[in-house]
C-alpha cells in the first residue's frame, strides 16, 4: 500500500470521531491496553515503569535483566541486599509476571509494554496496541449531559487514586525506586466533545447505571473489583459499538446477539453463530456507508459511472497491482449495487480488507474484542466458526449495567432479560416469539436445523440456571424466578 495512497487516508479517516473513533485493525489490543488507556485520560496519570519492567521480564528473555543483576541492582529495597536468595527472586519474579502481565502485553522493552492495572502506579504513556479506544470511551465518560459527566469518571478516579490495594503494595517499592525519583506525574484531564449517536447514548447509560450500583452495592471500596468491572464493561462496548455503529450512524439493522447459553443443541448453536456472522457483516455494510459518505462530501463524487471511472483514473489509490484490482472490483460491483457510487465504495472497501488490513480487518476485529470480552467463543484458534457465549463476570456486569437501584431488591428473570434485549438487543430465548421474529427479519431463522422456536426455552432456562448458580438467581415454586444482588 502506497504510503499516501487515498485508499489509506480514507482507511485512516474512518478511525477518527465522526465515524468509528478508535482503529480495530489489529489483533494485539488486549484488555490492559483498553485500561491502560482509558484510566489514563480518565485521571491523568502516567508513571515511569522501566524498573517494574525490569522484573517482570523473565531473565531467560532477550535483553531480560538476570536475578542476579536484580539482587545488585536493587539491593537497597531487598531484605537482605545483596545476600538475597537468587531463588527466593526468581520465585517472585514469576508470581509478578503472572499477576501483572496475564495476557502477556509485557515485553523487554517497557516503551511497548502495558501491563495489568491495579492503580495509578502502573499507568504509563500511549502505546499503539491501544488503537484510541481509551480516548473513544472517555470520550463517552466524560461528555456533558443534564448539566453533569457520568458517574463512572469518578468512581475510577477514585479506584485509582491511592494504591493500598495487595498488588500495587507488590510492587510499589520498585516502582518507586530510588526513593527520590518521582515515579508518577499528573497533567490536566484533556476535555473531548465526540460526536454523539445512539449507540453512545446506550454505552453511556450502562456506565452511569454500572457506576451507580456499584456505589449502593459497596463495590465501589473495593478498587480491584472496580477495575475489573470497568474493563470487562468497556471491552464489551467497544465490541457493541463495531458491531452497531452502521445501526446508529446509518440506520442499518441493529445487531442481535442471541446467547448459546450451553444447552448443546445445533439449532441454538447455529442462530448464535449466524448472530455473530451478522455482526460481522455490519460492520463491513458500516465501512461501503463510510467510505461514500467520504466519497461525496470530501470528494464531491458524482453518482454517475463516467464520474466514478475519473476517480478511478485520476487518483492514487495504491500500488499499480492495488489500483488495478480496484478497478476490478468496481466493475463486478456495478451490476450488484443500487448505484454507482455504492459500486465504487464496496470496491474500496473491498480493497481496504484485501491490502490494507490483511493481516487483521475490522471485521476480524469483532473476534478478537469479542473473545477478549467474555461474549464471543469457544476461544482459541481451533474453533474456527465462533457464537455468542457469555462468561459469568460478564454476565453480572451486564446485569448491574442495567438494573435500576430498585431492581436491585428484586427483579424478575424475564424483566431482566428484557432490560437486556433492549439495551444491547442481547436475546437468551425468554420472549421466543419476538426474539424468534427478530432473528426471523434479518434471515438468520431459514437455515438453522431443528426447532429453534421451540428450543429457545430450555436455552433461556440454562441462563436462568446460571444466575441461580451465581447467587443472584432465587426460585420460588411457582416457577419464577427472582434476580437479587448479594
Amino acid at each position: 500500500m502506497a504510503k499516501n495512497s487515498i485508499l489509506k487516508r480514507i482507511g485512516d479517516h474512518i478511525c477518527e470521531d465522526g465515524f468509528l473513533g478508535f482503529a480495530p485493525t489489529s489483533n494485539s489490543t488486549k484488555p490492559a491496553h483498553i485500561a491502560n488507556g482509558l484510566f489514563r485520560e480518565c485521571t491523568g496519570w502516567t508513571c515511569d515503569t522501566k524498573d517494574l519492567n525490569n522484573w517482570i521480564i523473565e531473565e531467560q528473555k532477550k535483553n531480560g535483566v538476570s536475578s542476579q543483576d536484580i539482587i545488585n541492582n536493587y539491593r537497597e529495597i531487598l531484605a537482605k541486599g545483596d545476600k538475597e536468595n537468587e531463588t527466593k527472586i526468581k520465585e517472585f519474579r514469576f508470581l509478578l509476571n503472572e499477576l501483572f502481565n496475564p495476557d502477556k502485553t509485557a515485553y523487554p522493552s517497557d516503551e511497548f509494554s502495558t501491563y495489568n492495572i491495579s492503580s495509578r502506579w502502573i499507568l504509563k504513556k500511549r502505546v499503539s496496541a491501544e488503537a484510541g479506544i481509551g480516548n473513544f470511551l472517555y470520550g463517552i465518560i466524560a461528555k456533558v449531559i443534564d448539566n453533569k459527566q457520568s458517574p463512572m469518571l469518578t468512581l475510577i478516579q477514585n479506584s485509582m487514586k491511592n494504591g493500598n490495594d495487595d498488588l500495587t503494595s507488590l510492587i510499589k517499592p520498585i516502582v518507586t525506586y530510588p526513593s527520590n525519583k518521582e515515579p508518577c506525574r499528573q497533567e490536566d484531564i484533556a476535555e473531548i466533545d465526540i460526536k454523539w449517536d445512539k449507540c453512545k447514548q446506550i454505552i453511556r447509560s450502562g456506565y452511569d447505571r454500572l457506576a451507580e450500583n456499584m456505589n449502593i452495592t459497596g463495590e465501589c471500596n473495593n478498587a480491584l473489583l472496580v477495575d475489573e468491572r470497568v474493563i470487562c464493561f468497556s471491552c464489551f462496548a467497544v465490541f457493541l459499538y463495531l458491531i452497531n455503529v452502521n445501526w446508529a450512524i446509518y440506520d442499518g439493522k441493529k445487531s442481535p446477539i442471541f446467547i448459546d447459553g450451553g444447552t448443546e443443541m445445533e439449532s441454538i448453536k447455529k442462530a448464535s453463530e449466524k448472530s455473530f456472522t451478522f455482526a460481522k457483516t455490519s460492520v463491513e455494510d458500516f465501512y461501503i456507508n463510510a467510505i461514500k459518505t467520504i466519497l461525496k462530501d470530501e470528494f464531491d463524487l458524482k453518482d454517475s459511472d463516467s464520474s466514478c471511472l475519473d476517480f478511478l483514473r485520476d487518483k492514487i489509490l495504491g500500488t499499480d497491482t492495488e489500483t488495478e484490482s480496484i478497478k476490478k472490483y468496481y466493475e463486478t460491483f456495478k451490476s450488484e449495487e443500487q448505484s454507482h457510487i455504492s459500486a465504487l465504495s464496496h470496491a474500496l472497501q473491498l480493497a481496504l480488507y484485501t491490502f490494507e488490513y490483511k493481516n487483521n480487518s475490522p471485521s476480524d476485529f469483532c473476534r478478537v474484542i469479542g473473545v477478549r470480552s467474555g461474549i464471543v467463543g469457544p476461544k482459541g484458534n481451533r474453533a474456527k466458526i465462533k457464537r455468542y457465549i457469555m462468561k459469568t463476570f460478564l454476565l453480572e456486569t451486564l446485569s448491574l449495567s442495567v438494573m435500576s437501584s430498585e431492581d436491585l431488591e428484586g427483579i424478575e428473570m424475564k424483566e431482566l432479560c428484557h432490560k437486556l434485549c433492549n439495551s444491547y438487543n442481547i436475546m437468551f430465548g425468554c420472549d421466543e416469539e419476538t426474539e424468534f421474529s427478530n432473528l426471523e427479519d434479518i434471515n438468520i431463522t431459514k437455515s438453522t436445523p431443528g426447532d429453534l422456536r421451540g428450543d429457545m426455552a430450555y436455552n433461556y432456562q440454562k441462563i436462568t440456571d446460571t444466575f441461580i448458580s451465581l447467587g443472584l438467581g432465587h426460585k420460588f415454586a411457582d416457577g419464577v424466578t427472582i434476580i437479587k444482588w448479594r
